[in-house]
């Protein structure tokens, strides 16, 4: 006994005490773990042209050299171009202070409200008293940005002071990303071993592929945030909005902030869109550029230009935003995406970490006969329906009645076995079954419909002979094999077109339904007994008997698809043996081929 609880409290209570400690470590090491994720995610990016680099044989410590020197020059470069813009637009701003003065008044005149139009005019003036006063207290901020392109040592001294800790986290996140390419060998090699030397290939492969996806991810992410960015500059251009490139290059970057980056960037082209036009419509051309091209780039271009590539879900996307800005703040906002990917990948190949592939990957976590039970046990027979006519444009019906329908109610069967399904549900997974055959019968008379218009398109219609044979499908036993037989019925019409019949139980097994059918002359020239574990085998010897004594002139055939283990000598040596419902429907056409041959009249196969 375990003192104080069963092993199961024990153990689940031991793992909520690790991942509070985790979340815990996380949060409190934030100063130096956020570096560290930026310099891990950077030399994932890096890699390949590391890799690259080297292949072209240039030594490795002077590929890592260039590789650095490239991303420094490139961020310089744009910060250079960014602080140039800014001064510009500060020096410019003064002179649409009466335009927000006007904008100030009416706003006031239509809400009785000055508002945000002016504390803006307010904001404008202050600056502007600061660049015209020479007597003010914030001399050192006299506009000599705007004159001359070289920024004073007082204002980058204020700026590199507020920008401090920004600065510290970029330069940490350097220095580390400098160690992490030049040991980058090693660092895998150690990352391997603690995943466990036994797990040598699935470690080995979940770090390239992370490494894979993470370099994939950020290329077409960093493709579609810089067309997204050119197009938004583009249009602010020609809408007039000053400093538009700035602008075009803020939506790019921002973008890369899941769900509110777009929003953010779309503030400072706005509130600028209103400060240059007397008018309204400058303004309003500014925010339809963000609010018509955000949802294109996000759900038309993005989804066709990834696919399944970033192998996250819509809800993992929003569950690491949550998470990583909680602990981490914005960065952690901007990090989201790459920590949850890298998450997710390695859950994929190491059975430890399963748990978050499970929970957060894109790829479906139940094979599809599992995904059709939970439909059925939810009462989803609409869906189910709809994901039998997604499945019947590359694939066969009796295909699916193989892989998916008759292995979802084998495993209703073993769960009613087990006492898992209580009565109450076997009442309504008895009316979710019988909305699911409607369903796929709908389904398929419209495709045999179809079928049918296209064959008269394609050739004269000939003259259609009587159609005498006919097939009878009978349950072994239970809601679950009535759904199984009526399901092959279908198949069967459904290949050949021939009348096939599936009466109701009537009772405890398929007994009553082979006395009545027995009644009505047994002339069925295929008699089907179709069970999926429902019955016992004494159960099914006792029905095959009395549907032998009852269709004396009838092909009996079995399809006893419940997996359970059948005594060799159940039934007699004429009962042909179907293992599958496609052996089933091919063992029916062959034996029609076979009669049709011999009468011609009797058959006409459609």
């Amino acid at each position: 006994m375990w003192p104080g609880g069963s092993p199961t409290a024990v153990n689940g209570a031991a793992g909520l005490t690790i991942v509070a400690l985790i979340i815990a470590a996380l949060y409190v090491g934030r100063d130096l773990l956020i570096p560290l994720a930026l310099a891990g995610i950077l030399s994932f990016i890096l890699a390949p042209l590391l890799r690259r680099l080297t292949d072209w044989r240039v030594p490795h410590g002077l590929a890592v050299a260039l590789v650095i020197t490239g991303v420094v020059a490139a961020l310089g470069s744009g910060i250079t171009l960014a602080g140039r813009e800014v001064a510009q637009l500060v020096e410019d701003l003064p002179r649409y202070e009466s335009t927000l003065r006007d904008k100030a008044r009416f706003m006031h005149s239509l809400f009785g409200t000055p508002g945000i139009w002016q504390r803006a005019a307010d904001t404008l003036r202050s600056v502007e008293q600061e660049l015209r006063d020479p007597e003010t207290e914030a001399k050192p901020l006299k506009i000599e940005v705007a004159q001359n392109s070289d920024w004073p040592i007082t204002v980058l001294l204020d700026f590199t002071r507020s920008m401090l800790p920004s600065l510290t986290t970029a330069g940490l996140a350097l220095l580390f990303t400098i160690f992490i390419l030049l040991q980058y060998g090693d660092l895998r090699d150690r990352a391997v071993r603690l995943m466990g030397t036994r797990e040598i290939g699935r470690s080995t492969q979940a770090l390239n592929e992370a490494g894979s996806d993470l370099a994939q991810f950020f290329l077409l992410q960093a493709s579609l945030n810089a067309s997204f960015g050119l197009v938004v500059g583009i249009a602010l251009w020609v809408i007039g909005i000053p400093s538009s490139g700035l602008w075009g290059a803020i939506a790019a970057i921002m973008r890369f902030v899941p769900y509110v980056g777009s929003l953010l960037a779309a503030v400072f082209p706005v509130a600028l869109a209103a400060m240059v036009d007397p008018g309204w419509w400058r303004l309003v051309e500014t925010a339809a550029v963000f609010v018509i091209g955000e949802p294109v780039a996000g759900q038309i271009v993005e989804p066709l230009l990834f696919g399944s590539h970033t192998r996250l879900s819509p809800i993992a996307v929003l569950m690491g935003a949550a998470f990583w800005t909680l602990i981490w703040g914005p960065v952690g906002l901007i990090l989201a995406v790459p920590l949850t990917l890298a998450g997710v990948v390695m859950g994929q190949h190491l059975p430890r970490l399963e748990f978050l592939h499970i929970l957060l990957g894109n790829e479906p976590v139940l094979a599809p006969p599992e995904r059709l039970y939970r439909q059925l046990l939810a009462g989803e027979a609409s869906d189910a329906a709809r994901d039998l006519d997604q499945t019947l444009q590359n694939s066969a019906f009796v295909k699916y009645l193989d892989e998916v329908a008759v292995p979802a109610l084998r495993i209703a069967s073993a769960d009613r076995r087990r006492s898992v399904l209580a009565a109450d549900q076997l009442a309504d997974l008895k009316q979710t079954l019988d909305d699911y055959v409607s369903h796929v019968r709908e389904l398929l008379d419209f495709r045999r419909e179809q079928r049918h218009i296209a064959a008269r398109g394609a050739a004269p219609e000939a003259p259609q002979q009587s159609q005498t044979a006919s097939a009878l499908v009978i349950a072994g036993r239970g809601v679950l094999d009535q759904a199984a037989a009526e399901l092959a019925a279908d198949a069967v019409h459904f290949r050949f077109g021939i009348p096939v019949q599936c009466p109701a139980l009537g009772g405890l097994t398929g007994i009553n339904a082979v006395a009545d059918a027995g009644r009505d002359g047994g002339r069925s020239e295929f008699v089907v007994l179709v069970s999926v574990g429902e019955v016992t085998p004494t159960q099914l010897d006792l029905l095959l008997s009395r549907i032998r004594r009852v269709f004396t002139k009838s092909t009996i055939l079995l399809g006893d698809w419940g997996g359970q283990p059948i005594p060799p000598g159940l039934g007699e040596p004429d009962i042909v043996r179907a293992e599958t419902v496609g052996s089933l429907v091919d063992a029916i056409g062959s034996l029609a081929t076979e009669r049709a041959a011999n009468q011609p009249s009797r058959l006409e196969l459609v």
